[in-house]
């Protein structure tokens, strides 16, 4: 029973979107949401997407492709 828990625990935990706001990202990655602004100004880190010409959204992929490279 425990082990039934723990799995719909974890899936429960994972988002039901590939999209992530920068809060959700940040955790994703370990980082903060203050270090992804900085990267975006930079133009270093995770490729992001402007949605409604003011909302930052990151995909699932694209996050997984920063850590990967």
């Amino acid at each position: 029973m425990d082990e039934i828990r723990e799995v719909i625990r974890a899936e429960l935990g994972k988002p039901s979107t590939p999209w992530m706001d920068s809060d959700q990202a940040a955790a994703y990655l370990g980082a903060t949401a203050g270090t992804l602004k900085n990267w975006r100004a930079t133009g270093k880190g995770p490729k992001y997407h402007i949605v409604q010409d003011r909302l930052v959204r990151y995909h699932r992929e694209d996050l997984d492709a920063f850590v990967r490279a």
